[in-house]
């Protein structure tokens, strides 16, 4: 009989600090500063970001919700070798050679339907993730000489803890992993292949092999907000 009392309370306990840490039938909006840290196969390198995930939950464990992600970086200069030919022309198009490493920033936008599950405790409340969407590239149209975008898919998955501070807001402490789709790492490439390094490939970096997905490890901090009363009204 006392296990009995006592599960019963330790129940009416959880469902009561659930019930104020997450608010059913309501909205959230948290909005997130950190990084993210590519494959090295995809040639780009470590970038900051900012991103902004809305959420409805449908009751006190899971959710549903959009989220967005915006990151500016560069490529990695180093895979990408110019060799470029000065001097006399009529010596096979120039009597002195020269090597640059070229590379150029690199915007990218990610967009993406999210599902969310989640433990709420009192004060902490850990969450795994799981989404998929789509990443647009837009690359610098002076150094392309033309508009360059990409766009594919792309698919998420992560898992974190929210910390409350009040009934409405809190910190998110994440970390994510974003697949890009049909990645094209030659699209990256500011010279669009002109004139590649086919002389001395071996007195450069070697360039790892390209794959058709790359991988982003993102870790941010957010604060998350709950809009209207913490009451339901």
């Amino acid at each position: 009989m006392r296990t009995v009392m006592l599960a019963a309370a330790f129940a009416a306990l959880a469902a009561t600090t659930a019930q104020a840490q997450v608010q059913a039938k309501r909205f959230s909006v948290t909005t997130r500063v950190g990084t993210v840290t590519p494959e090295r196969s995809s040639s780009l390198d470590i970038a900051g970001l900012v991103g902004l995930d809305t959420e409805y939950s449908l009751n006190k464990y899971f959710g549903t919700g959009v989220s967005v992600d915006v990151t500016r970086g560069n490529t990695h200069r180093e895979d990408f070798v110019a060799r470029l030919r000065y001097g006399n022309a009529n010596a096979n198009g120039g009597d002195t050679v020269y090597y640059q490493y070229v590379g150029q920033p690199v915007n990218t936008i990610h967009i993406g339907a999210m599902g969310v599950a989640r433990y709420p405790t009192k004060h902490i409340t850990p969450f795994v993730m799981g989404g998929f969407g789509t990443y647009t590239m837009l690359l610098d149209t002076q150094i392309n000489g033309k508009a360059a975008i990409k766009n594919a898919a792309s698919y998420t998955v992560g898992g974190g803890v929210w910390i409350k501070f009040t009934e409405r807001s809190g910190i998110q402490l994440d970390a994510r992993q974003l697949t890009m789709r049909n990645f094209d790492r030659g699209f990256l490439d500011p010279s669009a292949g002109r004139n590649p390094n086919r002389v001395f490939p071996e007195d450069f970096p070697a360039v790892p092999a390209a794959k058709r997905t790359a991988g982003n490890f993102m870790l941010s901090l957010g604060f998350r907000y709950i809009p209207g009363s913490a009451g339901g009204n």
